[in-house]
């Protein structure tokens, strides 16, 4: 029998597998910074919609995705009012 993959290939899919593997683990820090609690939590289902507002008010729209490596699609980018208009929608 022969070898079904040839060695770069099988570098190549342990390289993938770390990434994959070191992203888990990011995502299991997420919140964690000096280890504080989380401020906030939400349980979310594919087809959700998610605004992330960075320190200088803009943000970004994101949809959620039943994709296990990357489960955010960027949809755009929102100003201050963009974001302000989303808490009213959800108020």
């Amino acid at each position: 029998m022969s070898v079904p993959y040839d060695d770069s290939t099988q570098k190549d899919w342990k390289e993938r597998k770390e990434k994959i593997e070191g992203y888990y683990r990011e995502i299991g820090k997420m919140g964690t910074v000096d280890n504080k609690k989380i401020s906030s939590i939400s349980v979310v289902k594919s087809g959700d919609k998610l605004v992330v507002q960075l320190d200088d008010g803009d943000g970004i729209l994101y949809e959620i995705i039943e994709d296990l490596v990357s489960p955010l699609r960027m949809i755009k980018t929102l100003s201050h009012a963009e974001i302000e208009k989303f808490k009213n929608l959800t108020k």
